[in-house]
Order: structure tokens, then C-alpha cells, then sequence
């Protein structure tokens, strides 16, 4: 992984090297997260939580090449919910989980005409938890979560009229999201990772 981000890095550099050619826009994202858990044992259960994302973005490409770097500052709402089934009854247990986002990924564009084209993108982020780090459930304190996490993202998208950018990621946890404390008669620690399916839609300048 830090191979990739040194040769992101690297495009970056060649990017600004071609002042020239090169297009600057900016505009504003926005989209919705779909998040679930995974767990490094399967004692609970993780359900599909729908979130929101919002925030400034930039581009800079090169329109002869097909190839941009994108970057954003983004509020990003997830949420967790792990549910435990005991003698038939089932216990859930929800939190909230703000974060600040700031993903950066290498696109290729490829255009149909003038005004409709698509897009690949790969890139990594890193994010920072707002929230409090203590995971309850039943009323007691069985875990923590990172303050700040690196994922990779991998997407594709349409873009259309020269503003518009209507887009799919999936995020992928490099590491781990947070940890429960040894539970359910087990004294291993279960490790905690957020993957996200994003829908995103942003309009630039």
C-alpha cells in the first residue's frame, strides 16, 4: 500500500510539472455512505447502515492524457449497529461516527463526446473519528474505536455536461476501525473494520 501512495504521489508531481495543458476546477460533493462492519470473529452481527457525506473538492487534469488527481475535504456521517441474539432475544447496539475525510485518487477519463464521458478512480484516504471512541452495548463499555484510520477507494462514475460527476466507490479499511474486548466467554479481541460503499455526486466550475 505505501508503494501505491508513492506512485500517486509521483503522478501528482507529473501533474504539476504540465501547467500548460492542465485544467483546475472546483466544485462541491456530496453522496451517501452505506457502511457494514466486519469482524475478525463471527460472534456478532454488523447490518448495512445508510450514511451522507458532504464538502469542497478540487481537480487537476491533463485533457489530452485523460488523466486528473481529484481531492476533497469531506463531513462524513457513518454509522454502527451490531446485534447479539441470546436465548432467542435480540440486543442491538448503535452509535454514530462522524468523520473528516480526505481522499485523493489518480482518474482516468474517457469521453463519448463532448458532453457525456466516464471516469475510473483508485486513490487513497484518510480519515479522522469526531466521535467518542467508546463502543457500548447493554449498558457496558466493550470496545474502543480508532481516532483515525488510512483506506483505499476504488470507483467509476459518468461525466456529464462538463460540471457534473455522478460516481460509486467502495472504500476499503487498511486497518482496523476499532477492537472489542474479549466477550461472550472468549478472551481474543475482535478486530473491527468499516467498509463503505459510497454513491457520490459533485458539481464543479
Amino acid at each position: 500500500m505505501k508503494k501505491l501512495s508513492t506512485l500517486l504521489l509521483l503522478a501528482i508531481v507529473m501533474l504539476c510539472s504540465l501547467p500548460a495543458s492542465a485544467q483546475f476546477k472546483y466544485g462541491l460533493e456530496a453522496g451517501l455512505n452505506l457502511s457494514k462492519m466486519s469482524m475478525s470473529k463471527d460472534i456478532v452481527s454488523s447490518d448495512n447502515r445508510a450514511g451522507w457525506f458532504v464538502g469542497p473538492k478540487v481537480q487537476f487534469g491533463i485533457p489530452l492524457a485523460g488523466l486528473a488527481v481529484d481531492g476533497a475535504l469531506l463531513y462524513s456521517q457513518k454509522y454502527m449497529a451490531l446485534d447479539s441474539t441470546d436465548d432467542g432475544v435480540t440486543e442491538t447496539s448503535r452509535k454514530t461516527m462522524p468523520n473528516i475525510e480526505i481522499p485523493v485518487n489518480l482518474k482516468w477519463n474517457f469521453g463519448f463526446s463532448s458532453l457525456v464521458g466516464v471516469y475510473l478512480a483508485t486513490g487513497p484516504q484518510w480519515s479522522w473519528y469526531l466521535g467518542g471512541k467508546k463502543i457500548s452495548f447493554d449498558g457496558e463499555n466493550i470496545g474502543l474505536l480508532e481516532t483515525s484510520n488510512f483506506s483505499w477507494n476504488v470507483g467509476a462514475g459518468i461525466n456529464a455536461f462538463k460540471h457534473l460527476q455522478l460516481g460509486v466507490t467502495y472504500n476499503i479499511a487498511c486497518g482496523k476501525t476499532g477492537e472489542l474486548n474479549g466477550l461472550w466467554d472468549t478472551a481474543e479481541k475482535i478486530k473491527l473494520r468499516n467498509n463503505t460503499w459510497q454513491v457520490r455526486l459533485a458539481y464543479m466550475f
